[in-house]
């Protein structure tokens, strides 16, 4: 078996790039991790859709991961790296075999995992797949402010007059059919500055209570 030594992860349950780590995450530093090198559709169903690992491959990777700690070192039951070669993420496993979290790398040691796994033969991992995942598309901090948004929304969707106004705002008319439920769907689609300059209104509007 092979392994990757002395790198760090962030495991949450959804997928952050590097850049949108938060300081207040729970890191963990990795001392040595079993990597097996996959395919690109095995990364990406393994990123993006509901999997769940046979007990055979579970057996194997039982106990193989370990991580520093203020006790020095701990067992982490079930994790592996999975790498295709252009991409690597570890993968953290339920004792059911279920995708538990997931993490991505710095760059710098997300290079040196791609170049071990270079040398290495593709493995076939036995999985299946339950259903998809969201896949996020904006970065964590828009997504907070797009969860205030929304929330702030739902506290006045029953106020006709506020909802017409800020359906004219959004999308430049007055005519519409199931303005906050149109609101909603539209403010979710793709994050961009208006949105900013929207939650702004929504906070005039409170203030004017």
């Amino acid at each position: 078996m092979v392994y990757i030594y002395d790198v760090l992860v962030n495991l949450n349950s959804e997928l952050y790039d590097f850049y949108d780590w938060d300081e207040d995450d729970e890191y963990y530093h990795i001392r040595r991790c079993p990597v097996y090198k996959v395919s690109s559709d095995t990364i990406s169903d393994f990123c993006f859709k509901k999997v769940t690992v046979s007990d055979e491959f579970l057996s194997t990777i039982k106990d193989r991961t370990q991580v520093f700690s203020s006790k020095n070192v701990e067992v982490v039951p079930y994790m592996v790296i999975l790498t295709d070669d252009k991409s690597a993420v570890a993968v953290k496993f339920n004792n059911n075999g279920s995708v538990n979290k997931l993490s991505k790398f710095l760059v710098n040691e997300e290079l040196e995992i791609l170049e071990i796994s270079s040398s290495l033969n593709d493995s076939l991992i036995n999985y299946s797949i339950s259903g998809k995942t969201k896949k996020l598309n904006m970065i964590r901090k828009d997504k907070v402010i797009l969860d205030n948004i929304i929330e702030e929304l739902d506290s006045i969707k029953n106020d006709k007059e506020k909802i017409d106004y800020l359906y004219y705002e959004w999308f430049d008319k007055k005519d519409g059919k199931n303005k906050y439920e149109s609101l909603v769907k539209d403010l979710k689609k793709r994050f961009t500055s208006r949105h900013l300059e929207f939650l702004e209104l929504l906070n005039l509007l409170k203030v004017k209570k």
